[in-house]
C-alpha cells in the first residue's frame, strides 16, 4: 500500500462517588477520621466490636440515637487501612464494587425488610442478536424493490441488541423507550438499471447528531456523485443511540448483501459528525470489511477517537475539517491525521481555512473526491 499523507489546504470564507445504602449493623462500627494531602482528602475507618472496644479502652454505646445503631468512642486516632471500607462494605450486607470504590445495598422498607425487585423492563425487539460480531439474520424478508428508487428495510429492528440475561422468575415489561436497544432501520438506495448478475460496490453512510435528520439526509445522499460506468449501492442506517454501533452496522450492511449482488471487496465507509467519529469506530471493530473509509468533520465527544489510529491505519482515509469548527474538534482532526500519516496510513486531508460545521454537499457531490475513494479496493 502506499505510503502517502496529502494535506489540502481549501480557503473558505463561512457563513460519577461515595459509598452510599443501609447504615444499620450490629456491635460494629467506624470512628473515621480525615487526612489531607495535597491531592485528596482521604477518610480513615476503622471497624471494630464490643470486646476490641473494650481492650483498647474505648466506651462502647449500645442502640444510641444514632440510628439505633451501637458504636465505639475511642481517644486515638485510627490507623488508615485500604481495604477497610469494602470488609465495613461486607460486613453490612453490601456489594463492593473495587473499579469504583462504591458499596450498594439490596433497598429496604422502614422496617428493614428488603424489597422484592419490581419488573425487568425490555426493548421492544424479541429477536436474539447473534454472539460477538457475526451477523445476525433479518428475520423479515424484503418488499419487492425497483431499480434507482429507495428501499425501506426495518426488519431488524426485530433484533434485540441488549446484553442483559433475564431471569425467568422477574415480571417482563415492554418499554418502548428502549427502542436503542434494537437493531436499526434503514433506507438502500438501488443502483439505475440494476442487474442481479452484476456486482456492485456499496457506499455506506453514517448520518450526524443522535437521530436521523431524514430530510437533509436524504437530500445530501440523492446527489452524492455516482459514476455513470461505476454505479453503487448506497445504504443509509438511522440510530437512536449517541455512537455507532459496529455489530448493528455490520448486520445492516449484511442484510443488503443476503440481498443485492454486492461486491465485498468495494465496500465504503463514510459519515460526517457523529458519522465521522462512527466511522473511525465501526472501521476499528470491523479492519478488514472496508476497502476505505471517508469520515468527516468527526466528532470528538463523549471520547477521543484517537485511540483507533492503529486499527484503521491500514485503510486509505479521506478527511475534511473546518479550522473554525465550533461543533467538532479541528484540533483533534489534524492530529488523527498527523497519526495516521505517521503510521504510513494513505491519507488525504482537506483543511477548510475558515471553515466551520458543514459543507457535505460539496465534498460528496464532487466527482474527483469521490472518484478517489472508488479507486480503492480492499486489500490492494
Amino acid at each position: 500500500m502506499k505510503s502517502v499523507a496529502l494535506v489540502t489546504l481549501v480557503i473558505f470564507s463561512s457563513t460519577l462517588t461515595g459509598c452510599t445504602g443501609d447504615t444499620t449493623s450490629e456491635n460494629v462500627e467506624d470512628t473515621t477520621s480525615e487526612i489531607e494531602s495535597d491531592n485528596e482528602r482521604v477518610v480513615v475507618t476503622t471497624l471494630i466490636g464490643k470486646e476490641e472496644c473494650e481492650e483498647r479502652e474505648g466506651t462502647w454505646f449500645e442502640e444510641s440515637n444514632r440510628g439505633r445503631e451501637s458504636y465505639c468512642s475511642l481517644d486515638e486516632e485510627p490507623t488508615y487501612d485500604p481495604d477497610s471500607p469494602k470488609i465495613y462494605c461486607e460486613q453490612r450486607g453490601g456489594t463492593w464494587d473495587e473499579e469504583i470504590r462504591d458499596c450498594s445495598f439490596p433497598e429496604q422498607n422502614s422496617e428493614g425488610e428488603q424489597i422484592q425487585e419490581g419488573p425487568t423492563y425490555v426493548p421492544p425487539c424479541n429477536v436474539t442478536a447473534s454472539v460477538g460480531l457475526n451477523s445476525t439474520n433479518n428475520p423479515i424478508e424484503w418488499s419487492e424493490f425497483q431499480s434507482g428508487k429507495w428501499l425501506s428495510v426495518d426488519g431488524l429492528t426485530a433484533v434485540s441488541y441488549a446484553s442483559d440475561d433475564y431471569d425467568n422468575e422477574t415480571e417482563i415489561v415492554v418499554d418502548e423507550r428502549l427502542d436503542w436497544m434494537c437493531g436499526y432501520t434503514y433506507s438502500v438506495k438501488i443502483p439505475p438499471s440494476y442487474n442481479s448478475s452484476h456486482s456492485y460496490p456499496v457506499f455506506a453512510f453514517l448520518h450526524g447528531d443522535i437521530y436521523d435528520l431524514n430530510f437533509y439526509n436524504n437530500f445530501l445522499t440523492n446527489n452524492f456523485h455516482m459514476p455513470e460506468d461505476d454505479k453503487y449501492i448506497i445504504v443509509r442506517p438511522s440510530k437512536l443511540e449517541l455512537d455507532w454501533d459496529p455489530k448493528k452496522v455490520l448486520d445492516v450492511i449484511e442484510d443488503v448483501k443476503s440481498n443485492l449482488n454486492v461486491d465485498d471487496d468495494r465496500v465504503y465507509l463514510t459519515g460526517y459528525s457523529m458519522g465521522g467519529r462512527g466511522t473511525f469506530i465501526v472501521a476499528a471493530a470491523l479492519p478488514d470489511y472496508f476497502a476505505a473509509i471517508m469520515p468527516l468533520q468527526p466528532h470528538h465527544e463523549p471520547y477521543s477517537y484517537l485511540t483507533l489510529a492503529e486499527d484503521v491505519a491500514h485503510l486509505p482515509v479521506w478527511m475534511s475539517h473546518g479550522t473554525n469548527d465550533s461543533t467538532s474538534s479541528y484540533d483533534m482532526a489534524a492530529k488523527m491525521a498527523e497519526n495516521l500519516s505517521n503510521l504510513g496510513t494513505e491519507i488525504e486531508f482537506q483543511i477548510v481555512v475558515g471553515g466551520e460545521h458543514g459543507g457535505y454537499f460539496v465534498i460528496y457531490n464532487n466527482p474527483e473526491i469521490m472518484q478517489w475513494i472508488l479507486s480503492h479496493v480492499r486489500g490492494q
